[in-house]
């Protein structure tokens, strides 16, 4: 059987390698080719095109093509799997996505060829959620903004919130989107004794402490929200302009997701208008932005290039956390990180189920 990883900037070649160790001894032939791009610019400009256009939209180089032809199994993090890719392969029978979003993937494609699909749900979760915590804290304390002052040589001590500069203690976070990343920043949240409620319409084991609110009510009764949902057709600007406006004039929004979660537009106008007291944002619609890009000009904003999941122990661990779940390939058991289960045990044999 053969194992053929697609190294990127981030996740090179080695650590594929080094993280699949485990199927080497299990008799797997484990290769690797690096996706050779000038440098990450390049690569978040692919990124982009492929989130907003899917796997299609990218034309495979074919060095690659020619990489994983005879692959059983093909593990990559951002590179494109599409119908030219899986068209290459005679015997490819699971592809491994090492990160929790595949966009980069033609999912319905390699359904239609009986192909395993796993992604690696979590793999940044703690690498976003202490950013997201800090994004937070950031934000409501000036640390930002006042460092940017001293750097310039100004003392400035008062802000556009200089009335209502939060503690954290009995402060009210709404997280909407309870996954991996969501119950994370719960879980740490809960150390600065905050309450903590959630909308997740898709949620079924609910965490001690944490309530289960709509949408409309989190919006209402939040100090801080916070975004961890997964951006689809149907998610697509959750947070929209009536959302935005049934917020507390005293509350910050936090995204640290994806940007078509909330309407940009929208939470312009009301951080412009002071009708909420500020925003922390790690994600926009156009990246990166220019400097006169309108969230980035507000005084009541912190923001940053798309750092939150960038960690080395979210892009060093992924492959490993990967591989201990596909592992599973060899006995037939189930694993959560499948996506298409039906192809799995139309291919694999049962399925263990918990």
């Amino acid at each position: 059987m053969n194992l053929v990883g697609i190294g990127d900037l981030l996740i090179p070649g080695e650590y594929i390698k080094k993280g699949f160790s485990n199927f080497e001894k299990i008799g797997v032939t484990i290769k690797t080719v690096e996706w050779k791009l000038k440098d990450y610019e390049e690569l978040q400009n692919i990124n982009l095109l492929i989130e907003k256009q899917g796997s299609e939209a990218y034309e495979v180089p074919r060095y690659i093509l020619n990489a994983v032809q005879n692959a059983d199994i093909i593990i990559t993090q951002f590179c494109p799997i599409n119908k030219k890719v899986l068209d290459s392969c005679k015997n490819l029978k699971a592809i491994g996505v090492l990160r929790g979003g595949i966009e980069n993937v033609n999912l319905d494609y390699a359904n239609k060829k009986r192909i395993v699909v796993f992604h690696t749900p979590g793999r940044n979760a703690n690498a976003v959620a202490d950013f997201t915590v800090g994004m937070l804290i950031a934000e409501c304390r000036n640390i930002a903004r006042s460092h940017m002052n001293l750097k310039k040589g100004e003392w400035i001590r008062d802000y556009t919130n200089k009335d209502h500069v939060p503690d954290l203690e009995g402060k009210v976070a709404g997280i909407i989107g309870l996954g991996e990343i969501g119950r994370r920043v719960a879980k740490r949240l809960m150390a600065f004794n905050m309450k903590i409620v959630t909308y997740d319409p898709f949620l079924k084991n609910v965490p001690a402490n944490i309530e289960i609110l709509p949408l409309e009510k989190l919006m209402r009764i939040s100090d801080f929200v916070m975004i961890h949902a997964r951006l689809t057709k149907d998610t697509e600007h959750l947070v929209n302009a009536h959302m935005l406006n049934l917020m507390k004039p005293t509350a910050y929004l936090i995204n640290t997701a994806r940007s078509g979660l909330v309407d940009e537009k929208a939470l312009y106008k009301v951080l412009q208008s002071k009708r909420i007291m500020g925003a922390a944002i790690d994600v926009f619609d156009e990246e990166p932005p220019h400097k006169n890009y309108p969230l980035i000009t507000l005084d009541n904003t912190t923001v940053t290039p798309h750092l939150a999941g960038g960690t080395r122990d979210a892009f060093t661990g992924s492959p490993r956390i990967l591989a201990s779940e596909m592992i599973k390939l060899i006995d037939g058991t189930y694993s959560r990180f499948i996506l298409n289960s039906e192809v799995y045990q139309e291919q694999f044999g049962k399925i263990a189920r918990d």
